[in-house]
């Protein structure tokens, strides 16, 4: 089941958008929780089926839903793009409704060994994240999808050896058997995001009126789907996309030489290049470029007679295919000894590196697309935040300087958001800071240029001119040191009518003249331009408000607190009682308490990984093998924690009281001793695997014991409901946990996820108190 979620994710990050990938994976855990309530249901109008049965109808209905959604989003028109995606959405409800309803089953058949069993289970999924990684670097993501249901349907013959063997049974496996194969021997090696999902680059080119793009190949790994693209129209300029999205140019370096038409793309038409106009010999010995893609930033550099150039790129796929194609590129990434290609994740390169160097130059890297294997971080979160910038400026040589390539005026304000709050971190106004930056823009991608020291008036009045000169003033534009010309204009067809125009962007002269802060432009701009930090690393989240799927699934958290207020609140006799979800509670006064309990259990997991997670990402670079290796050391020890609770056979109640106060503990040591417990002579991974794995033993103790301590009190008939409860409160904890991320930061996820354990904990010490006293 765990990776399948993983799998889901990889494919998902293709067809859609990457924002999607986090509503599509809240949703398939939503289906889980159903499952678990459904499980009475489902006993009343199938009363004879056995677990086996279940366990062969769950592979089935994972291949057909698997099928469905290749199918459909790779052969439905443009025309079906909005109910495509609505289908595709929902559809992995259904697979992860019956792995609900199947997992429940176990529990609710044998509670009395919910340790044993949990523990399992969850050691299953630590291997599913182990083998992830490697699965997905050898096999493409379809068909991996379908290897899983093969798996599944193994459970299931393993199964029915212990049952009496039924035609319909058969009939059952042979067909799933066959779905298997023929979805692993058929499964689409490449596959295309929905043909109106204007997010995705690749379907512009695709899909345009000259409909001469075409896929020379693909390549699969745990990053993603890398595609490489050429057309007719541009015979020196291939494409490689990331997931359809984040689409980077790989230059003919031969027609480059040759054609200068087309060099100049890459410098009198190109912001990056502008900067190499006026630097010295002794300023350009060095410089690091992160995200360079095809090659195109290393070509600048090139071109800008760089000495020694280091391109950091997080995507093995797209190094190895340029290097494939060094024939075509002129083997920039092989044959030049001035540039060293090294894979790795930039920001966690440029916090281990003591090298310094002349030029740091980022085109600001854009992958459009969920990277963990969780679908819950993006790649690009921790390369610009206000601590990120930092790092870059210590990793500058004093005359160096940064070069950053935006897309448009709300990246360049929101970097510069970045910048500023940098600088007014080491003691600089805004004035000041500005001194030290300026910006061009062609072809409405502004350039930013920031120098480590405050340039100079002579030197700017020069850059000035050139900018005019040469063109580098369409759009948002600024040069420190010059006076700001403002003019009253004519309209052209309206005389009478006049229109302002300045000649500096008006907001920035504001700032560099003091009459302005960027906390006032911030407010003023219709966009979310405020700093971001390492904390809440969303540098391309410009919603003011929160931001889709958020605010829905926000409002589904509060329709579930308005629904549980019924069962908590009920006081009545159950034959007083109508609803019938109530009933129980009437009845069984003491299941207020276990619902409590197991709803708390699945926010505050979930809150805890998620934010855990992502807080560890900054310390271990790569996005994919982070999270596996996370998630498999977490799972492990929750594995390992349950079955080390089978021991407890007394004092249930007190266990579950221990347990759940040491990972309230536990959450507080990471939220305030994570940077020192991360520093070590040991290797990181090693480190992060370690602190992860004691949480997930102490996390490990407390649901199992709780499904015992129901069992204790005769409540072992609800087991499924409150499996259910708990998945549920997953979803909702997960929604949480990035909700408040993107507002306060994974810190305050972090303490409000133990928090959530802390009230289990008061739960049972008010409750052995009352016992005590009576």
């Amino acid at each position: 089941m765990i990776l399948y979620e993983i799998v889901l994710s990889r494919i998902f990050s293709v067809i859609l958008s990457y924002h999607y990938v986090f509503a599509i994976l809240s949703l398939a855990m939503l289906g889980l929780g159903m499952g678990g309530l459904l499980l009475q249901k489902v006993r009343r109008i199938w009363p004879s089926v056995g677990i086996h049965v279940l366990v062969i109808t769950t592979a089935l209905i994972t291949g057909i839903v698997t099928a469905l959604i290749l199918y459909l989003t790779q052969v439905a028109p443009a025309s079906w793009g909005t109910v495509v995606t609505w289908i595709v959405l929902l559809l992995p409800i259904s697979p992860f409704l019956f792995f609900g309803i199947t997992i429940a089953s176990f529990f609710q058949q044998a509670p009395e060994r919910s340790s044993l069993l949990y523990g399992f289970d969850i050691l299953g999924g630590a291997l599913a994240a182990l083998f992830a990684v490697p699965l997905l670097n050898t096999v493409p993501a379809p068909t991996v999808a379908f290897i899983i249901t093969g798996v599944v349907l193994l459970a299931g013959l393993l199964l029915s050896v212990i049952f009496p063997e039924r035609k319909s049974m058969i009939l059952l496996s042979v067909t799933t058997l066959l779905f298997v194969a023929g979805g692993i021997w058929l499964a689409p090696q490449i596959i295309l995001p929905v043909k109106t999902d204007q997010h995705k680059d690749i379907n512009r080119v695709l899909y345009n009126d000259s409909d001469k793009g075409r896929i020379v190949e693909t390549r699969w790994s745990a990053f993603g789907q890398t595609s490489l693209m050429e057309s007719e129209e541009l015979p020196d300029e291939k494409m490689i996309y990331i997931d359809g999205a984040a689409g980077t140019s790989m230059f003919s370096f031969q027609a480059l030489l040759e054609d200068s038409t087309l060099r100049s793309d890459l410098t009198s038409n190109f912001g990056q290049f502008f900067p190499f106009y006026f630097l010295k010999d002794s300023e350009k010995d060095s410089a690091l470029i992160i995200g360079p893609g095809g090659g195109r930033d290393v070509l600048v550099a090139l071109f800008g007679g760089v000495k020694s150039i280091t391109a950091v790129e997080v995507n093995p796929d797209l190094v190895q295919i340029v290097k494939d194609y060094e024939e075509f590129n002129g083997g920039i990434y092989t044959r030049l000894p001035n540039v060293d290609i090294i894979v790795e994740e930039g920001r966690n390169f440029i916090r281990n590196t003591i090298e310094k160097f002349d030029l740091i130059m980022l085109a600001l890297p854009v992958t459009k697309s969920s990277r963990s294997i969780n679908g819950y971080a993006l790649t690009e979160n921790y390369l610009f935040t206000v601590e990120a910038f930092t790092d870059y400026l210590n990793r500058l040589t004093p005359e160096g300087r940064i070069i950053f390539v935006t897309h448009g005026n709300a990246e360049l304000y929101k970097l510069l958001s970045l910048v500023l709050t940098a600088f007014e971190k080491q003691g600089f106004s805004n004035p000041q800071a500005m001194n030290s930056l300026y910006v061009v823009s062609k072809h409405n991608m502004p350039a930013l240029v920031v120098k480590k020291t405050p340039f100079e008036g002579k030197e700017m009045q020069a850059r000035h001119a050139a900018l005019h000169e040469l063109g580098y003033d369409e759009g948002e534009y600024f040069v420190p040191f010059q006076e700001q010309a403002s003019y009253t204009l004519p309209m052209p067809d309206d005389s009478s009518s006049t229109i302002s125009w300045s000649m500096f962007d008006e907001n920035l002269y504001k700032l560099s003249e003091g009459t302005m802060t960027i906390d006032e432009v911030a407010k003023n701009f219709p966009l979310n331009i405020s700093p971001v930090y390492d904390d809440n690393p969303f540098f391309y989240n410009f919603d003011k408000k929160l931001p889709y799927p958020f605010p829905q699934f926000f409002g589904l958290f509060v329709l579930g607190i308005v629904v549980l207020i019924f069962p908590l609140s009920v006081k009545k006799q159950p034959e007083q009682v109508r609803m019938g979800f109530i009933k129980p509670f009437a009845r069984h006064p003491e299941l207020k308490k276990f619902l409590l309990i197991f709803l708390m259990l699945g926010a505050g997991f979930m809150m805890l990984e998620i934010s855990l997670f992502q807080k560890l990402s900054l310390y271990l670079g790569n996005p994919a093998s982070t999270t596996s290796v996370l998630l498999f050391s977490l799972l492990l020890g929750v594995g390992i924690g349950s079955l080390i609770s089978a021991r407890v056979i007394k004092n249930l109640a007190t266990a579950l009281l221990i347990s759940t106060f040491a990972v309230f503990i536990s959450s507080l040591v990471f939220t305030y001793l994570l940077d020192e417990l991360m520093v070590s002579t040991t290797s990181v991974p090693f480190r992060a695997g370690k602190l992860t794995g004691l949480l997930g033993i102490a996390m490990g103790f407390p649901f199992p014991l709780a499904l015992r301590l129901m069992k204790q009190h005769g409540l072992e008939e609800f087991t499924a409901s409150m499996w259910g409860s708990n998945g549920l409160a997953s979803v909702a904890g997960a929604v949480i946990a990035m909700i408040i991320g993107i507002e306060w930061g994974f810190t305050t996820a972090l303490i409000i996820g133990g928090v959530l354990y802390f009230f289990i904990t008061l739960l049972l010490v008010v409750q052995e108190l009352h016992m005590i006293n009576n």
